[in-house]
C-alpha cells in the first residue's frame, strides 16, 4: 500500500508548495472613525471624474485604508498620499500636503475625497 501511494506524494508536495508560496497581502488600517466617510475631506469633482476614467487611482486598493464604522456613512476607503505613495497619477494632479481617499474605485461612480485641503474636515479617530 505504501508503494502505491508513493507516486502521489510528489504531485501533492508540489501542490502544497504552490498553495503556500503566494504571500498574503494585508491592508494597513491608517485610522478608524465613527464619523460618516464623507467627512474625511472635501469631495473633489474633477479628481472623481479622473478616477472614473482611470487617470487618478490607487496603485493597490488594499495597501492603506480608512475605516468608517459609525451608524451613518459606514465605508472603507482606500488611501493614496500626496507624496505619490500608492497613487497612479500620470497627469500630476497630486499635491504633497494632501491625502486622497477613494470610494468605489474602478467604477464610473468613483469618488475622491481630499484630506489636508484648506477648508476640508479632518478625520477624527
Amino acid at each position: 500500500m505504501a508503494v502505491a501511494m508513493r507516486p502521489l506524494l510528489f504531485p501533492l508536495l508540489l501542490v502544497g508548495i504552490a498553495v503556500a508560496a503566494p504571500t498574503a497581502r494585508g491592508e494597513t488600517v491608517v485610522f478608524t472613525s465613527k464619523r460618516p466617510y464623507w467627512q474625511v475631506g472635501v469631495r473633489d469633482q474633477a479628481l472623481s471624474r479622473e478616477c472614473s476614467l482611470g487617470r487618478f487611482n490607487l496603485m493597490r486598493t488594499d495597501r492603506m485604508v480608512a475605516r468608517f464604522n459609525g451608524k451613518e456613512g459606514a465605508e472603507t476607503l482606500g488611501i493614496g498620499r500626496g507624496t505619490g505613495f500608492n497613487l497612479y497619477d500620470p497627469d500630476h494632479h497630486r499635491k504633497p500636503n494632501e491625502d486622497y481617499y477613494f470610494r468605489a474605485q474602478n467604477t464610473t461612480s468613483c469618488e475622491v475625497f481630499v484630506g489636508g485641503r484648506k477648508g476640508g474636515a479632518k478625520p477624527t479617530k
